[in-house]
């Protein structure tokens, strides 16, 4: 794989990572939540419950995951593409497929498999959360990736 395809999908999934910090960070602080709650609810998922009432450790493990999420599910989405010939290639169709693609597996497979056991977006609100992830996951993923796949 040739340097500009690995610039781009880190670039693509580094991006969806920081987008998708910043939402529910600044959600959860609008709400009068602590900053640190979103990512030790991530953290929660590898180690359970007792996530919650740790302290920076299990902060700084919960935004790791999820950058590793981010970055890994931007390099699915190349090699799955670059080797399925009827997926689409245009950047913007690209996002709407990993933006609610990633949403449905984490949301339906990742989570209820993880200490978590269920998923946290309710169906009623599903269409919301898809919105938002396609906005804020899929568009740079669905960009970069698309960049990725014209220089392989």
């Amino acid at each position: 794989m040739n340097p500009s395809v690995w610039r781009n999908v880190l670039l693509g999934g580094s991006l969806a990572g920081l987008a998708d910090f910043i939402y529910p960070t600044v959600k959860t602080v609008m709400n009068g939540g602590p900053w640190v709650q979103p990512w030790k609810g991530v953290a929660s998922g590898l180690v359970g419950p007792a996530a919650r009432e740790a302290g920076l450790e299990m902060v700084a493990l919960g935004v790791a995951l999820h950058f590793f999420i981010c970055i890994g599910a931007a390099f699915i989405l190349y090699f799955v593409v670059r080797n399925v010939k009827f997926l689409p290639r245009h950047w913007a169709l690209l996002a709407v497929i990993h933006g609610v693609a990633v949403l449905l597996t984490m949301n339906y497979i990742i989570l209820p498999l993880s200490a978590i056991g269920r998923g946290i977006y309710p169906l009623e609100q599903f269409h919301i959360h898809a919105f938002w992830h396609t906005v804020l996951v899929g568009l740079p993923t669905g960009f970069f990736v698309s960049r990725a796949l014209k220089t392989s």
